[in-house]
C-alpha cells in the first residue's frame, strides 16, 4: 500500500487530493529538489553524526523528510540516482575524513614530542636550615633508640621510632619538588590518540571509560564515514579491474580476427609458392627432356635426308630398273 501511495504522490503529486483552494498555497517538495539532502535520501547526513560533540558540524540546511526518503527508496528511478548521490557524499565524506587525518597527524606528532623535564631547583636557605634540623633530630632520635634497645625498654624505643617515622615524612615533604609532582601524574596518566575519531585518550584507562568512548557519537560518527569511503572505494577498485578485463578481452577479440586473417594469407601465399615451385620443377624436367632428345633428332633427320638427296641424285632413284655392275672396266 505504501508502495502505491508513493508511486502515485510521485506520478499525481502529493496534493492530488487537495482542493483548488488549498492547493494555492501548498507547495509540493519532492525527493529530487534541490532543497531536500540528498545524503539523508541514499545513506546518512553527516550533520546527523556528530551532534553536541567536538566535530559538531551544525544543522543541515536541507530537507530530511523520512517520507521523502520512503518515496526516493520506493521510486522507479532509485537505481539509476543512488550512483549520483553516493558521489557527492563521498565527495564530502573525503574532504571530512582529509581534516581529521591532519588533525591525527598533529596530535601524533605532539605525542612523540619527547619534553625534557627542567632540572630540579635548589632548596632555599630557609628550607635547607629546616632540612638540617630534621635530620639532627632523626640521628639524636636514632641514639636514643639504639640506647633503649640495649637497656631492654622495648616500649620507650617503638615509641622514639614513630617519632622518627613522623621526621622522616617531613624530610620527604621538604625535599619533594613541583616537577616531581607533574612528572608523576604524567607518567600515571600517559596519553593515546585515538587513530578513528582522532580523540585523546588515557592510555591503560578503565574499561568502562574506554568503552564509553568506543560507543560516543563522535567515534561511531567517524567510524561509519571512513567505513563508507572504504565501501566506495572498493566498488571503484572493482569496477577499474572490470573495465581493464573487458578491454583486454576486447582487444583479444579484434586480434583473433586478425590473426586468422594473417593466418590464412600466409597458408595461402605458401600454398601458392608450392604450386609455383612444383610448375617450375615440372618445367625443367620437360626441357631436360627436350634436351636430351634434341641431338639425336639431328643426327636421324640429318641422315635421313642425306640418304634422301643421294637417291635424288642417282640415274636411277629409287626405281626398280636393274642395278649396273660396280665392277672396274679393264683398259687394253
Amino acid at each position: 500500500m505504501d508502495a502505491q501511495r508513493a508511486l502515485l504522490d510521485e506520478l499525481m503529486g502529493a496534493a492530488r487530493d487537495l482542493t483548488d483552494e488549498e492547493r494555492r498555497g501548498f507547495k509540493e517538495i519532492k525527493w529530487d529538489d534541490r532543497e531536500v539532502c540528498a545524503f539523508y535520501m541514499v545513506r546518512f547526513c553527516p550533520h546527523d553524526l556528530f551532534v553536541n560533540t567536538r566535530s559538531d558540524l551544525g544543522a543541515c540546511s536541507r530537507i530530511h523528510d523520512p517520507k521523502l526518503k520512503e518515496n526516493f527508496e520506493n521510486s522507479p528511478r532509485h537505481d539509476s540516482y543512488v550512483p549520483k548521490f553516493e558521489a557527492e557524499l563521498a565527495q564530502f565524506c573525503e574532504k571530512l575524513v582529509n581534516d581529521l587525518d591532519r588533525k591525527v597527524r598533529r596530535g601524533r606528532e605532539r605525542l612523540a614530542q619527547e619534553v625534557e623535564p627542567p632540572p630540579p631547583p635548589s632548596l632555599s636557605a630557609e628550607k635547607a636550615k629546616q632540612l638540617s634540623v630534621l635530620e639532627e633530630k632523626i640521628k639524636n632520635l636514632l641514639e636514643q633508640v639504639e640506647a633503649l634497645g640495649e637497656e631492654g625498654k622495648v616500649d620507650e624505643a617503638e615509641a622514639l621510632m614513630r617519632k622518627v617515622e613522623v621526621l622522616n615524612a617531613e624530610k620527604t615533604v621538604l625535599l619533594q619538588r613541583p616537577t616531581d609532582k607533574v612528572l608523576a601524574m604524567a607518567h600515571e596518566k600517559k596519553m593515546a590518540l585515538c587513530e578513528i575519531c582522532g580523540s585523546f585518550l588515557v592510555a591503560n584507562d578503565a574499561v568502562e571509560r574506554t568503552q564509553s568512548h568506543v560507543t560516543g557519537k563522535q567515534h561511531v560518527g567517524y567510524g561509519l564515514v571512513r567505513d563508507f569511503l572504504a565501501e566506495q572505494k572498493a566498488v571503484k577498485d572493482k569496477g577499474k579491474e572490470e573495465e581493464r578485463v573487458g578491454r583486454g578481452k576486447d582487444a583479444d577479440d579484434k586480434r583473433k580476427p586478425r590473426e586468422k586473417e594473417s593466418e590464412s594469407k600466409r597458408s595461402g601465399s605458401s600454398d601458392r609458392e608450392r604450386y609455383r615451385d612444383r610448375d617450375r620443377d615440372g618445367d625443367r624436367h620437360r626441357d631436360r627432356g627436350r634436351d636430351h632428345r634434341k641431338p639425336y633428332d639431328r643426327r636421324s633427320r640429318s641422315g635421313r635426308e642425306g640418304r634422301d638427296r643421294s637417291r635424288s641424285r642417282s640415274p636411277h632413284g629409287r626405281s626398280g630398273h636393274r642395278r649396273v655392275s660396280r665392277s672396274p672396266i679393264r683398259q687394253y
